[in-house]
């Protein structure tokens, strides 16, 4: 042992060993044994013996993290796939079959059977491996939250496929690159029912288990149902109590859609109309012996073979779909029913209502109208919509409406062509060409901006003569129906249609404050120094809570009048705040930032929340019912919030997973 130790120091140059071959003294031996050198000694001998294991021990490593890295990127894939994860063992072994190895043993004694058992072993793991990715994207979101400093909620709630009641939240925030969503969480909700309170206390729950002040909370949007928007113990009103600064907001999508449908119910026979095209679409849907017969018909007359849509609540753009289709395949429908009637009395009661003038001059005028509600509505499904586009787009849509009152929309003055009388008989001839897309997408293009009258010339009536449809149907009551549609139906239903639009979107007096800082206004004051004072005054009293000094928001608002005015008099309120944030200390206007963010992330639509629910129903199948909440969940972040695979943080999500729990990866 002498030898050994004289052996350490002589490597270590030590004084002990210098000059000796042999051991000296026992008692040398005893007192160098404790020194600070002979200890060195013997670490630094112990790390050299240790070395070629330590390398051995990181190559394995190594090798192992490159493997898991590999299960991570695959389950990743599955997830933005939306595939269950049983896809993860036929992927893996699919890539091992082209000789794409994913495994750590990359030697060709490593069977393919051993491969496959391996990844079967590795299925287990999948939903952890998911969900410290779904982690990883979650702690980057809640960051930016947090750098936003105010934030907001979009909440509706939903059944699933499982029968399962659930809430789905979703975040508003804003960052350098614009307004951006993210996902908070999908719960179930557990109670006995989704009741204000219990809606309440999950929001709450949440939003502490995702360290986020509540006080920061500015804006809340909801469906508008009771439950949500009660006055008294509504769930705007109690979360109040938590964020005194909350504004909540009805969902400008959900509004259009209730403006349009309550309008039809106001005039009983714009909502026998819609009935009967129901009905339509039900007696085709139910019979695929009948709906051949429809294409049969539809092939005769050269007309496309479309298929008739129904007239859903839920579905807001399905009204303006199935009316398209019932005016592009009319003398088709009518010619099939006409058959039909002879041996099926659902078929005659039908064609009762369809071959009558009212019934087409009426889907004659919704093409007129509905478009117009379908661009507004399709606004408001933008990704993100701030409370400078709503008001603008409604009140130039009502303005558009109420214009056919004065003058008939492109489509009723071809019905006023199309209408024609044969000896006794009404008749409804239009050209063929009627029926394709493109001449009703230019129809309704003209509706939107009329571009002059143009001068019908005799070749233009003989080409029309030529290329009408091989069936003209026949239309009952034309002279006691014609004067009922043109000066009561049609006016009354465009006034109850604009009327709804206007109660519906009367906005509050914080929201029509927020209107001053939008360019558009601002670009067209005239005494720009007084302009928006005491709204901006409103707004800052409001949302002081969250000013670094209030006392500066009136210098630095007429700083950003100029500054808009001058610079960008044609930019979004959105694109004016990502401008301040990147410039250089907010160019001076530090309080305006906060007080533009405050505004941005208002939402005005929760239709993020129904696309959730869309994405809700796409993952969690009738085939995977069984699907845990918690899963659900990282899916969906994955799925809605992850970036693309290639900019994912595997690194981050490795450790993550490494550290849930000892591995058994590692372990071998």
């Amino acid at each position: 042992m002498a030898l050994q130790d004289l052996q350490r120091c002589q490597d270590n140059d030590s004084p002990y060993s210098n000059g000796h071959k042999v051991p000296s003294k026992t008692t040398n031996h005893t007192r160098h044994a404790s020194s600070g050198q002979h200890i060195n000694a013997l670490k630094s001998s112990t790390l050299s013996a240790q070395k070629p294991m330590q390398t051995l021990l990181a190559k394995k490593l190594n090798k192992d993290d490159v493997y898991a890295t590999n299960l991570l990127k695959t389950a990743y894939h599955i997830a933005k796939r939306e595939r269950p994860k049983e896809e993860m063992k036929h992927m893996l072994s699919y890539a091992t079959n082209i000789g794409l190895s994913v495994s750590k043993e990359s030697s060709p004694s490593y069977t393919h059977h051993q491969s496959v058992t391996e990844f079967q072993n590795a299925l287990s793991s999948v939903t952890e491996l998911q969900n410290a990715l779904s982690s990883v994207i979650l702690e980057d979101k809640i960051s930016q939250i947090k750098k936003s400093t105010v934030f907001s909620l979009t909440l509706d709630e939903s059944t699933d496929r499982g029968n399962l009641k659930r809430m789905i939240m979703y975040a508003q925030f804003c960052t350098e690159a614009g307004l951006e969503y993210a996902l908070l969480s999908n719960k179930q909700i557990e109670e006995g029912s989704a009741c204000a309170r219990n809606i309440v206390e999950m929001v709450v729950s949440e939003l502490k288990s995702k360290a986020l002040d509540i006080r920061n909370m500015v804006g809340i949007g909801t469906d508008g149902a009771s439950v949500m928007t009660g006055r008294k113990g509504g769930v705007v009103t109690l979360l109040k109590e938590e964020s005194l600064a909350l504004v909540g907001v009805l969902c400008a999508a959900h509004r259009v859609s209730l403006a349009t449908s309550q309008a039809a119910k106001l005039v009983p026979e714009m909502e026998k109309n819609s009935r009967t095209i129901t009905s339509v679409f039900r007696y085709f849907d139910n019979s695929a012996l009948r709906s051949n017969r429809l294409r049969a018909v539809q092939k005769l007359l050269n007309m496309p073979q479309l298929k008739f849509s129904e007239v859903h609540s839920m579905r807001w753009l399905s009204l303006e779909h199935a009316v398209s289709v019932m005016y592009r395949t009319y003398p088709a429908l009518v010619m099939t029913l006409e058959r039909e009637a002879h041996f099926d009395a659902g078929a005659k009661g039908i064609l009762m209502e369809v071959n009558q003038y009212k019934f087409i001059a009426l889907t004659h005028l919704m093409m007129d109208i509905l478009p117009f509600v379908t661009r507004l509505s399709k606004n408001f499904q933008n990704e993100t919509v701030n409370f400078s586009q709503v008001i603008p787009v409604v009140n130039c849509v009502i303005d558009s409406v109420e214009d056919l009152l004065e003058v008939q929309g492109v489509f009723m003055d071809k019905l006023d062509k199309f209408v024609c009388e044969d000896g006794e008989k009404v008749l409804y001839k239009r050209p063929l060409g009627e029926s394709d897309c493109s001449a009703v997408v230019a129809a309704i293009t003209e509706n939107y901006a009329f571009s002059g009258f143009e001068e019908e010339t005799e070749s233009d009536n003989e080409d029309e003569e030529k290329d009408l449809v091989g069936f003209s149907p026949e239309l009952r009551f034309f002279t006691q129906q014609k004067q009922t549609v043109t000066d009561k139906i049609a006016p009354e239903y465009i006034r109850k249609l604009a009327e709804n639009l206007r109660d519906r979107f009367q906005c509050n007096d914080l929201l029509k404050c927020m209107d001053v800082l939008c360019p558009s206004q601002i670009s067209v004051a005239t005494d720009l120094p007084k302009y928006g004072i005491e709204q901006v005054e409103t707004l800052s009293q409001h949302f002081s809570e969250f000013l670094l000094n209030r006392d500066s928001v009136k210098s630095e608002f007429a700083m950003y009048k100029r500054f808009v005015k001058g610079n960008h008099p044609s930019a979004t309120v959105v694109e004016i705040l990502c401008t301040l944030l990147k410039s250089p200390e907010h160019l001076g206007m530090p309080n305006m930032v906060v007080l533009l963010k405050c505004c941005v992330v208002i939402p005005m639509t929760s239709v993020k929340c129904e696309r959730g629910f869309s994405t809700q129903n796409r993952i969690k199948s009738k085939f995977r019912t069984s699907l845990k909440c918690g899963a659900l969940d990282d899916l969906m972040r994955i799925v809605e919030d992850g970036p693309e695979p290639e900019k994912m943080d595997y690194e981050r999500a490795l450790t993550l997973w490494k550290e849930a729990k000892l591995r058994q990866l590692y372990k071998s």
